[in-house]
């Protein structure tokens, strides 16, 4: 079993991380590329025009990390990690704990990208909010999940995909459009930008209601203390909390009335399989319908800085599991 690195860069942050794995962070996204296949294959002579597209929309929005994107390519001598940097497409399924003292997050990551399992590293970060740590890839900006000590411990869920009725296609090239007609943070920086802002729960969770976001979101957050777990589910410029803290990849709420698509593999049975849990399951130790073919990553954190991971390949365990902590 590969073991998980873990680095410490509490100084210089992803930037530096990025500049110091800048090979690793090319090997990942040539894995994203070749598990698209024959699209992935058609996508790379777009990939310059991608960067420019998504380095108009960055300095439009005036995103805080655009400095830190469009210095990516230069690193890794190729064309394409301005665009990754607003990608946002995968499944997930989470699920906060808060019974007996502090609160648990479980959650599990779902892409159909083979060998992102293997490549899985974990990342001791810091900002003005305090330390906090989270499971990542080498060139990733955004932050997906994490757990902050004496703060919180945050996911993010993909939200469906809105619906035209005009088939697939036109459903993903329109939430494209949309997306980059909007003013808010992508999902991912926003949430960076609250495990490196917010000082506590409260500010946390009122940062990911409030905020606009560029696309429909779930985040599902645990504090330090039993009563403080949540899941919010958003659109662009509104948001609801959710009856329970458990998230899938479809809107359990009055959002989900209208015409939505659930992501990822059976998002309705992911959702009932977590809400029947008692305590987190073993991380290395997941069963169907949460584990899936296109399981990545498994993950247990707690307010307390506490994060332990492991990294799938499908139904394989091939990394880890490890605890890790601030």
């Amino acid at each position: 079993m590969q073991k998980i690195p873990d680095w410490d860069y509490r100084t210089g942050g992803l930037a530096a991380f990025a500049a110091d794995r800048h090979s690793e962070a090319s090997a990942v996204m040539d894995a994203v590329l070749d598990g698209l296949g024959l699209a992935g294959t058609a996508l790379r002579p777009f990939l310059p025009l991608g960067d420019r597209i998504a380095a108009r929309h960055l300095a439009r929005i005036d995103d805080p990390y655009r400095d830190e994107i469009l210095a990516l390519p230069r690193l890794m001598g190729r064309p394409g990690a301005i665009a990754f940097s607003l990608s946002y497409e995968w499944g997930c399924t989470s699920r906060a704990f808060g019974e007996g003292g502090m609160p648990t997050l479980f959650r599990v990551l779902d892409w159909p990208f083979a060998g992102l399992g293997q490549r899985i590293e974990v990342v001791r970060l810091s900002g003005p909010g305090g330390d906090w740590i989270t499971a990542t890839w080498p060139g990733v900006v955004g932050v997906l999940h994490g757990a902050a000590p004496g703060r919180f411990a945050i996911a993010l869920n993909q939200a469906p995909e809105r619906r035209t009725g005009l088939g697939r296609l036109v459903d993903w090239v329109s939430s494209k459009r949309r997306f980059l007609r909007q003013r808010g943070l992508p999902p991912a920086h926003l949430l960076r930008q609250v495990f490196e802002e917010a000082p506590d729960y409260p500010a946390a969770r009122a940062m990911l209601t409030q905020a606009p976001v560029a696309a429909p979101v779930i985040f599902t957050l645990a504090g330090t203390d039993a009563e403080q777990t949540c899941t919010i589910e958003r659109i662009e410029d509104r948001a609801i909390e959710t009856a329970a803290p458990t998230a899938t990849n479809h809107f359990t709420s009055a959002l989900g009335d209208g015409a939505w698509r659930p992501r990822g593999e059976d998002s309705a049975g992911r959702h009932q399989a977590a809400l029947a849990l008692d305590a987190p399951p073993p991380i290395d130790g997941l069963t169907p319908p949460i584990l899936n073919s296109l399981t990545r990553l498994a993950l247990v954190m707690d307010a307390g800085g506490a994060l332990s991971v492991a990294g799938y390949e499908g139904e394989k365990v091939v990394s880890g599991p490890g605890r890790f902590q601030v």
